[in-house]
């Protein structure tokens, strides 16, 4: 983890998003810890967002300090509420979700302390964002969710950008095993002599205040990722990849077992 994080620093990379839920806050922290002892890098020169789930039976400050501690900083730059539910149980019938009012306003308390510097959410639906602003103190600055050539969500990113909640781009390379054999996709990374990861890239950055973070777990990988920066598609390239949308899903909740098939995207 130091290693490709002092790496994912050394090329350019600023932003690491994670999450209570994937585990591994204590192991950044770790890493930042020991790169901003070498010197080179320091807190101020990294952007960490995190998320927590709106568990009922929960105290948002004490979770957000236990996570603090974890990533060995004083505060956070966005929290994010990673989903805005929890799944129910296996009948449908008992809820373990706290209502999002409740969830957002011990959001602002944290806030207000100064250990979150930005508020966010993740995986909302246009009427939840709506329902949201209706009574927020502290607006949400983004929202994170599911974009790339096979899942654009055209209308609903114009939204966000209209209304100042920007767009975060999770999982802009979709499979990327699959991706990797669109002949689409492959012919237009082959015109522009790049990879098929820099194509998926950058047809997302090019679209004006769209945030991406495209996940790599190979050193070599993330110098190739953001090195998409540099790629200009054509406007014809563009259009070709904006046909592509069918609207498919890598995060479907529909099929994930602990989601009990609630339909939260339809």
């Amino acid at each position: 983890m130091t290693n490709l994080i002092r790496t994912a620093l050394d090329v350019g990379y600023r932003l690491i998003d994670t999450a209570k839920f994937y585990e591994n806050e204590h192991l950044i922290g770790s890493s930042l810890k020991t790169i901003f002892s070498e010197g080179k890098y320091k807190r101020e020169d990294t952007f960490i967002i995190t998320k927590l789930f709106p568990f009922q039976r929960q105290s948002t400050l004490d979770v957000v300090k236990q996570q603090l501690k974890d990533l060995k900083v004083d505060n956070i730059d966005i929290l994010l509420i990673h989903f805005p539910f929890v799944p129910p149980s296996d009948d449908l019938q008992q809820r373990y979700q706290k209502p999002i009012y409740q969830q957002w306003a011990e959001f602002e308390e944290v806030h207000s302390l100064g250990l979150a510097k930005g508020l966010g959410i993740s995986n909302f639906n246009c009427q939840m964002v709506i329902d949201l602003l209706s009574y927020c103190k502290v607006r949400p600055v983004v929202n994170e969710i599911e974009l790339h050539v096979f899942n654009q969500q055209t209308k609903f990113v114009e939204f966000l950008k209209k209304i100042k909640v920007y767009p975060i781009a999770q999982s802009p390379l979709a499979k990327y095993k699959e991706v990797i054999n669109n002949e689409t996709v492959s012919k237009i990374a082959q015109k522009n002599n790049a990879s098929v990861a820099q194509v998926m890239i950058a047809f997302l950055l090019q679209q004006e205040n769209i945030i991406v973070i495209p996940k790599a777990e190979k050193k070599e990988r993330l110098k190739h990722n953001i090195d998409a920066q540099k790629l200009k598609l054509s406007e014809e390239d563009i259009q070709i990849l904006r046909k592509l949308n069918i609207n498919k899903r890598i995060v479907n909740v529909e099929t994930a077992p602990s989601f009990k098939g609630v339909q939260i995207f339809d």
